[in-house]
């Protein structure tokens, strides 16, 4: 065997043990440097394809080593984001990148529709305010620190008001708020739990308090007019127009459970 043949057998061994790629996928017959351009190996044919400012990574970013072999290992390369990317939120938001952010660059121009995807969406007065208001700085107040309950985030403000007067002790806030703005009063949401804007009942009220939440520290707490101030029930004529309704009883939640579209003949 001669000299030169050994010489190439031991150059295709080495190439073997760096890469299957053939030298052509990404070095010219001219040198070995600078690479080829545009490179003709297809990296859409791995488990990473390239897409927007990785298409501009030098292939040594990724594939790095201080030597010769190390960088040549391809299939050494990991795909996850954090492989490459310092995490700025130690694994607090999770691994999944992309739920965040994409290839084309780290800023969230729609940052609050991704907000959608978890347990508190984000709509009104909420949309606009610093991430830092409700996570505190650098992201100390994550997923195991939060709740969806309004009182926790607005504590404060509810203290001041009933220090007034003119605030019940209720935490409910959804009951009479919405996220746009605490006033004026909202409760336009609440046909969806018993119609009071719509129905029998448009029109026929004052406050919450006066006809229906007879505490208003709680609203579960409810008079179906029982009380006298809303409907004029007779309770031995209301027995008598129910005396063939089964487990009849005449209690506010049982009116409720029977009448929740508030009409007299549901």
């Amino acid at each position: 065997m001669s000299y030169t043949a050994i010489i190439l057998m031991f150059l295709l061994a080495q190439q073997s043990q760096l890469t299957d790629l053939p030298c052509s996928s990404c070095h010219t017959s001219d040198n070995w440097t600078p690479l080829a351009s545009p490179l003709p190996f297809n990296h859409d044919q791995t488990l990473f394809p390239l897409r927007g400012r990785h298409t501009k990574a030098a292939c040594i970013q990724c594939h790095g080593g201080t030597t010769v072999t190390e960088r040549h290992r391809f299939s050494a390369a990991e795909t996850e984001c954090n492989s490459c990317h310092m995490d700025i939120h130690y694994s607090d938001f999770g691994e999944d990148c992309q739920r965040c952010h994409d290839t084309e660059s780290w800023v969230m121009d729609n940052w609050w529709r991704k907000h959608d995807l978890t347990l508190f969406p984000l709509t009104g007065a909420h949309r606009l305010l610093p991430c830092g208001d409700c996570h505190g700085a650098q992201f100390s107040r994550i997923t195991g620190n939060l709740t969806t309950d309004c009182y926790d985030c607005h504590t404060q403000t509810l203290a001041e008001v009933i220090s007034t007067g003119d605030h019940t002790e209720n935490t409910d806030c959804i009951f009479c708020h919405n996220t746009r703005a605490w006033s004026p009063v909202d409760m336009s949401h609440h046909d969806y739990l018993f119609p009071i804007y719509s129905g029998n009942h448009k029109g026929t009220w004052t406050s919450c308090e006066a006809e229906c939440h007879i505490d208003p520290n709680d609203y579960s707490n409810f008079s179906c007019g029982l009380n006298g101030v809303c409907h004029e029930h007779n309770e031995s004529q209301t027995n008598s127009e129910h005396d063939d309704v089964g487990n009849y009883v005449y209690e506010s939640q049982a009116c409720f459970n029977c009448h929740s579209s508030g009409g007299g003949g549901d």
